[in-house]
């Protein structure tokens, strides 16, 4: 029965991969939102440390600097992704898509154990129901989240567990698998616990003790959960720590009550091929078959099942629907946050619960009559009548209303066969319900579930700018510097191509980073911050020293080509700084930018650096707009970039002769690098949204401004001597007293030597390192420890140690008994 219950869905799953053409049947993959943006190069950036021994503790190969323990706990730590040293360098899609189809067979395998553990019987339905439970509609949606897909699969064995822990005084198994999926995701694991604590209340009292025993039965599941946390501790604790630093940080509890939406609307979200939603409207997908619902109805209605159990049951199906559409307990269910998109991450829970009730109902079908068939039926198709006239078409379809009743139709009519039937029709029924379950959430699945995208577009330019970063780094004398892209496939293609960048694209990404770029005129968020938008200036603070990009033509007095193949070419900034510069003592509160004023913070910046002129002048007169076209008309030869008024527009174009640059993202707002024209060109910009005016004011760039400015930071500067992800070791001469400024987020973990004396650092525009220097030569050394980490390991230490004890000491007590 696991077997089937792992090899049904594991199969589904394939069928439609090789439908989809997903490679090796194809030239697609499975590459999905978060999965091509953050999995992708993050499992990445994990295989490349695996293999080549590097530092787990750090990386510079995501963003600025990322701590990586907490980014491990947080995206990687599921223990399968240890396999990764095995994999081959070019197909860790391939592992990711392998992995996602193992789990979702392991869903199934674990909930027919479930099953077969909890009714002490093992047949078919088991495997069934646990196929709906791998191919749910929370897997259509969810699977390429494959840092949850692990808590998926421990869930049903926790609950066993948790079952064994209060009936039979057994606590090692809910201890351990708690703890491995707090290991493998904290965040899923919160619902888990959720879950697990409301469930042990109705054990509790539904199991029959004295007032003594339950009493016992309380406090060995308060032991064990806190020993499962204390197993965590290890990744928990610096986790947490790293996400105080984020824009995830901290919680305000709502201030009033609110419901999303009416309750007829969120239940068809049960119904068969209703798309699946990812969105920030709440909808939490629900499909877990047509043929659980009528099995469902058929649970509250079996004479054999207690009405006290019915009764606790039916609350705890109620208490899920007003969590779908209450915003308080939406609040809680997801950590104390409101989800940014991906809404209902609890639901594969509720999904549980409903197969294990329709389980219950096959299982004990004696209960149930013929007329109860046709009652579960009439109401079936009476709320589906209902749907057609309350919910939004938009939501869910005609046709997805129109083949639920058919398939309740279809299902009805076998379990009333059955009803009625001799032995051998009895057995045709069975046969065929099984077929049909099989048809049904095979084309679910593929209707809704795995979206892929071309592998080969994204796997394109790998081996191109790999060998272009090779040349690149065989002239390299530094032993640190970071290189950008013009056209970027992710913010963290720097993880993918293996070099250091000032882009990425996380949850725990440092906000006072993000927050720095936006007042910089850059891209920045609550989980994301971006090189677009960066100045000369900007870029050579952030030491990046060179910039990728499919254009032939972006030779100009801020950049020369220094590699190219045909395919893409790498231009190497003429204006760019090592990893630290000095700053005078007072320079962050004499600038002291404004949010939303980026061209004046950039002015006010290069003031008080010692400059004359303001960076970057507006051009006025230069625009005219004509049919949803912004032209600019170059009268000197400049360097331009450019704001606009209009963020409607998430794609932009720039156009002049043959040069063409896109800008993606617009609608985060951030200043636009239209690059060097000479007199007497027209730029044209237009949008992909149609804006008939997106309100353009174009700027030059004054480059005697910038040299002025850039010579300031350049006259003391601290260029490593050695470089690691953990410990960077240089000298700098000092010749006035100030700060060194690096270009590292400032968080806790950095520990900064001057002379070989540890010293206090302060954090530079809420952001970076700044280490006070007096005159003269000093020696900088910087090492990383991940903060919590030694505490975390001590905790998780105790836990195991506390656990390991108890087992010895009542296998002892059990033996001398």
């Amino acid at each position: 029965m696991h077997l089937l219950a792992f090899f049904l869905p594991v199969c589904i799953s394939l069928a439609i991969m090789i439908h989809n053409d997903v490679f090796p049947f194809g030239e697609n993959c499975i590459l999905h939102i978060d999965m091509y943006h953050q999995y992708a190069p993050f499992f990445t950036e994990l295989m490349d440390k695996l293999k080549h021994g590097e530092s787990l503790l750090y990386s510079f190969q995501i963003g600025l600097g990322s701590d990586f323990v907490s980014l491990f706990a947080y995206y990687l730590a599921s223990p399968l992704n240890w396999f990764l040293i095995l994999c081959p360098k070019d197909y860790v899609i391939e592992f990711m898509t392998i992995l996602i189809v193992i789990k979702i067979g392991l869903c199934g395998g674990s909930f027919a154990f479930y099953i077969g553990k909890h009714f002490h019987t093992q047949d078919y339905m088991a495997s069934l129901l646990g196929c709906f439970y791998a191919l749910s509609g929370y897997m259509a949606a969810y699977s390429w989240d494959i840092m949850w897909l692990d808590c998926l699969v421990l869930a049903p064995v926790i609950f066993w567990g948790l079952e064994i822990l209060v009936k039979e005084k057994k606590t090692g198994l809910y201890c351990i698998s708690l703890g491995i999926a707090i290991l493998s995701n904290f965040y899923i694991a919160i619902m888990i616990c959720i879950y697990s604590f409301l469930y042990f209340l109705i054990l509790f009292f539904e199991e029959k003790e004295n007032f003594r025993g339950k009493i016992i039965t309380l406090g060995r599941f308060a032991l064990y959960s806190l020993l499962a946390g204390l197993m965590g501790a290890v990744l928990i604790i610096p986790e947490a720590i790293i996400l105080s630093y984020s824009g995830s940080s901290g919680f305000s509890f709502p201030e009033g009550m609110e419901m999303y939406f009416d309750l007829v609307s969120q239940l068809a979200r049960h119904c068969f091929e209703v798309e699946v939603y990812t969105g920030r409207d709440h909808w939490p997908n629900l499909y877990c078959g047509v043929g659980t619902l009528l099995l469902v109805i058929l649970y509250f209605m079996n004479g054999k099942i207690s009405w006290k159990k019915k009764v606790v049951r039916v609350l705890f199906i109620i208490f899920f629907w007003f969590s779908f559409s209450n915003n308080i307990l939406d609040f809680i269910w997801h950590g104390f946050h409101f989800p940014d998109s991906l809404p209902g991450r609890q639901s594969f829970l509720y999904i549980f619960l409903l197969l294990t009730l329709a389980y219950e109902a096959y299982h004990k079908r004696e209960g149930s009559e013929t007329y109860h068939v046709l009652f579960a039926l009439a109401l079936i198709w009476g709320f589906l009548a209902l749907c057609a006239f309350v919910v939004n078409v938009g939501m869910v379809t005609a046709e997805s209303l129109l083949f639920t009743g058919v398939l309740a139709g279809g299902y009805g009519a076998l379990f009333f066969l059955w009803h009625l039937g001799k032995k051998e029709w009895k057995k045709a029924a069975s046969l065929t319900v099984a077929a049909l379950a099989v048809m049904e959430v095979y084309a679910n699945f593929s209707l809704t579930g795995f979206d892929v995208t071309s592998r080969t577009a994204y796997t394109k330019n790998w081996d191109s700018v790999k060998g272009l970063l090779r040349e690149v780094e065989s002239m390299e004398a530094s032993q640190f510097y970071r290189v950008e892209e013009m056209e970027r496939l992710t913010k963290n293609d720097a993880a993918l191509y293996n070099y250091s960048s000032s882009t990425i694209f996380s949850s725990l990404m440092n906000i006072g980073v993000g927050n720095f770029y936006r007042k910089m005129g850059m891209e920045g968020g609550k989980n994301f911050y971006s090189y677009s938008g960066s100045t000369p200036l900007n870029s050579a603070m952030l030491s990046v020293k060179y910039l990728i990009s499919k254009s032939p033509y972006e030779t100009s007095p801020l950049r020369t080509l220094a590699a190219e193949d045909g395919e893409n070419y790498i231009y190497r900034n003429l204006y760019t700084l090592p990893l630290g510069f000095m700053v005078e003592e007072d320079f962050e509160s004499l600038w002291a930018p404004q949010k939303g004023s980026p061209i004046y913070n950039l002015n006010r910046m290069v003031y008080c650096l010692g400059a004359k002129e303001e960076l970057l002048t507006p051009l006025s007169g230069a625009t005219t707009v004509e049919d949803q076209t912004t032209k600019i008309h170059v009268k000197e030869d400049g360097y331009l970039y450019a704001l606009y008024g209009d963020k409607s527009a998430p794609v932009i174009t720039v156009a002049c002769g043959e040069r063409t640059r896109r800008f993606t993202k617009c609608d985060h707002g951030y200043l636009l690098d239209l690059g060097w024209f000479q007199a007497g060109d027209t730029v044209e910009i237009t949008n992909t949204s149609k804006v008939e005016d997106l309100q353009v004011t174009p700027y030059v760039l004054n480059l005697y401004a910038l040299g002025e400015a850039y010579e300031t930071l350049n006259r003391q500067t601290f260029e490593p001597e050695y470089f690691s992800d953990t410990k960077i070791r240089g000298k700098i001469r000092v010749d006035w007293p100030g700060n060194l400024i690096l270009s590292i987020p400032k968080e806790a973990g950095w520990r900064v030597y001057v002379d070989g004396e540890e010293t206090e650092c302060s954090t530079f525009m809420e952001s970076f390192i700044e280490i006070p220097l007096s005159e003269g030569e000093h020696e900088i050394f910087l090492s990383y420890r991940t903060p919590g980490l030694i505490l975390g390991a001590g905790l998780s230490l105790c836990g195991i140690g506390i656990f390991g004890g108890i087992f010895i000491w009542k296998k002892k007590y059990e033996k001398e008994r």
